[in-house]
């Protein structure tokens, strides 16, 4: 699968990866976020692919790199991994 146009933006705590039509996935206090593009959640009136809403542990990055490949083609760098999980590892 081609990674489709995209961003990745980090603060050191939450990661926002964002294609042509908004928000793709996102890792953070909130939990793990991949979603539906939005035509497709427009399409089908569901928005998550793989969602979590509770607080991450390091295992769930590993989760959000792998679901945002396996979903999106999207490759999240380690680079991105949020401070307090580095300290984790």
């Amino acid at each position: 699968m081609r990674a489709p146009p995209h961003e990745i933006i980090s603060d050191g705590k939450t990661v926002w990866v964002n294609g042509a039509e908004g928000l793709l996935g996102r890792f953070g206090r909130g939990g793990i976020d991949v979603h539906r593009p939005a035509v497709e959640q427009a399409e089908t009136g569901r928005e998550c692919l793989h969602c979590t809403h509770t607080a991450p542990t390091a295992a769930d990055w590993d989760v959000f790199v792998l679901k945002m490949k396996e979903h999106h083609g999207i490759e999240v760098g380690n680079a991105y991994r949020p401070k307090k999980l580095k300290k984790l590892k």
